[in-house]
């Protein structure tokens, strides 16, 4: 009865496969979908030995030769998701170091991989080894492809070798001898020189092609590098326009207020004005009024002498005498009435005068009054100098030494403060055999400059020297994070928008590496007449609407190799006979001018171009530029 049963289930099998076989055949060719549905039906008929109870998933494999393959495997997995029971996983190998254990592995001679070493990588394994294109016997089951359509022979000595077993079944629809196998590898093979002729007709159209390609590319580079340069010009002259409308607002705010002030000046001014014409035009009234009074008392006088004669003459007769001592009352009353006048007047004068000296004496007040207040501004002045100069000082010893890598590299650092104090700082420091060097320009200048760089030495201290983060894009996403969380930033468009464009090298003297990362601020290097730009990432250390990681540039360094990290003062500085900017093409010229130059002598020739270029031009913004030679 069991073996009745046997033999029924071995006629099903039989039937299966044929039917199987018979619509694969009608397949125009044997392409990755139909190559894909052999390989997931032959799987699911072999005995993988006692381990493979075991297994979580049923894993196939392919050395990989062509992709289109994996895709085809892949999407036909989406559909038959078990194999045996179990979850069927599709695995892609680049060679045959990264091959794993699978259940099946599948590798075509086109691919170029030595069947040898494949079959030594999965000895051991209970592997069914599927190959297409290989010699008769040469591997556990080889597909041959004859006019579209599969054969495939077994050799059925190697899978039991790997602790496997076939289906009888499976067996009776392979080719069984090797004369069979070599007339379909004959005829396979005149197909192949058929496909090849067409692949290499194939192969010089896509050569043609891909020049039309190469061709296309260069000229959207060249267009890419015009955009950028336009670009780069829109950039400096929006900076321009910025930086002028804000000394024009600033000239504007000061002239509103000068003018306030002026306003308030002259309409004093003009009240003391007015006050002292009206009090000029009472007085010269009052001195009129005195000329009439002394003009008609001279009158009087002339009269009375005239009088006092005739009194002489007639001083005999008493009448005469009587009308004389009649005159001289008379006299004396005029005289009295004069004096009274007189008094009046001169005591009004004098109550004028008083009001002139009130008035000139609260006149001297508001002048002392402005004294004393032009001495307090000059104190207020001298104690905030006082205080920027200190904080100068903290400034600088916040600042690393240059000392730490003097004895290892040539450099040279020109530093230019635009004020007492700095928005740009360098920082330094040994981590073993790595050197960290580090240019930044903090957002401003002046005191809020320098505090924002203040942060940013601090910040640089504890991750480089506290937690020993010694790699560039590290430290500045490491920096960037710092400053968000020190200065409360956050995307609303009110927050602080403050922060730092830098540059970060580390040096590995063992490995003869130069390690970059930048946030605005780019990195040359000279090697013999060659300049190289190392272009920054187009954000900063700060808050921003790009918050990608920063990109590290790997530099193999040479015996003799220079480069220099800078902010934007030097190149943003005003001067020449056209008032113009440095801008950073004429820093490459110069830099490439000096570059045979010792460090310290570069660094002087440096100040020296700048100081010619600004000439009686204010200095607009912080200088830095480090220069190092390995």
């Amino acid at each position: 009865m069991f073996r009745y049963t046997g033999f029924i289930r071995a006629g099903i099998l039989v039937l299966v496969l044929l039917i199987i076989h018979q619509n694969l055949f009608c397949q125009r060719e044997f392409d990755n979908p139909t190559r894909a549905l052999y390989i997931f039906d032959l799987s699911k008929y072999i005995d993988y030995g006692p381990g493979f109870a075991d297994t979580a998933n049923f894993r196939i494999g392919v050395l990989l030769g062509d992709y289109d393959l994996i895709y085809e495997m892949g999407n036909l997995a989406r559909t038959r998701k078990q194999i045996q029971q179990k979850p069927v996983v599709i695995v892609g190998f680049k060679n045959i170091e990264s091959i794993t254990h699978t259940q099946v592995l599948y590798m075509n001679r086109n691919s170029g991989h030595d069947l040898d070493l494949v079959k030594s990588k999965i000895a051991g394994h209970q592997t069914m080894l599927i190959t297409e294109g290989y010699e008769f016997r040469e591997s556990m089951i080889n597909f041959i492809v004859v006019d579209g359509k599969p054969q495939y022979d077994i050799n059925e000595e190697k899978v039991k070798e790997a602790g496997m077993t076939v289906p009888q079944e499976v067996l009776f629809m392979a080719v069984k001898t090797k004369e069979d196998w070599e007339k379909l590898f004959e005829t396979a093979s005149r197909e192949i020189e058929v496909q090849k002729v067409m692949i290499k007709e194939q192969t010089d159209t896509i050569k043609v092609q891909k020049q039309k390609i190469q061709d296309q590319t260069k000229l959207l580079d060249s267009l890419d590098n015009e955009i950028i340069i336009k670009e780069k010009i829109l950039e400096e002259k929006q900076r321009l326009l910025d930086y002028q409308a804000a000394q024009i607002r600033r000239q504007l705010e000061e002239i509103e207020s000068q003018k306030k002030t002026i306003s308030g000046h002259r309409e004093e001014i003009q009240i003391q004005k007015d006050t002292l014409e009206n009090q000029k035009a009472k007085i010269k009234d009052q001195v009129n009024r005195i000329s009439d009074q002394d003009f008609r008392i001279s009158e009087q006088e002339k009269k009375i002498s005239l009088q006092v004669e005739a009194i002489e003459k007639q001083k005999i007769i008493l009448f005469s005498a009587l009308i004389a001592l009649l005159l001289v009352s008379t006299l004396g009353y005029f005289i009295y009435r004069s004096y009274m006048i007189k008094k009046e007047a001169n005591a009004e004068l004098e109550e004028k005068n008083r009001t002139i000296l009130m008035q000139k004496d609260e006149i001297a007040q508001q002048r002392d009054l402005a004294s004393a207040q032009r001495d307090q501004i000059a104190y207020q002045k001298k104690h905030i100098t006082d205080s920027i100069e200190y904080a100068k000082r903290i400034q600088a010893a916040l600042m690393p030494s240059l000392e730490l890598f003097s004895d290892r590299l040539e450099h040279f650092v020109l530093y230019k403060p635009l004020a007492i104090v700095s928005g740009d700082f360098y920082w330094v420091s040994s981590q073993g055999d790595k050197q960290v060097i580090i240019s930044a320009d903090c957002t401003g200048h002046g005191v809020p400059g320098a505090f924002m760089s203040m942060l940013g030495v601090s910040l640089l201290s504890e991750i480089v020297n506290g937690r020993h983060v010694i790699m560039p894009d590290e430290i500045i996403n490491n920096l960037r994070q710092g400053v968000i969380k020190a200065l409360n930033q956050d995307e609303d468009v009110g927050s602080v928008r403050d922060g730092l464009d830098i540059s970060v090298c580390t040096v590995d003297f063992e490995q003869n590496i130069l390690w970059y990362a930048g946030a605005y601020s780019p990195l040359y290097l000279i090697r013999g007449n060659e300049l190289r730009h190392y272009r920054a990432d187009k954000m900063p250390a700060s808050i921003h609407y790009k918050m990608h990681p920063f990109t590290l540039h790997k530099i193999e360094l040479r015996k003799g190799d220079a480069f220099y990290l800078f902010s934007d003062g030097f190149a943003d500085q005003f001067g020449g006979d056209q008032k113009r900017k440095f801008m950073s093409g004429q820093l490459k010229e110069t830099l490439m001018a000096i570059a045979s130059m010792p460090m310290l002598r570069q660094g002087e020739k440096l100040n020296e171009v700048f100081e010619n270029w600004r000439g009686s031009n204010p200095q607009v913004d912080d200088v830095t530029v480090i220069g190092v030679r390995y």
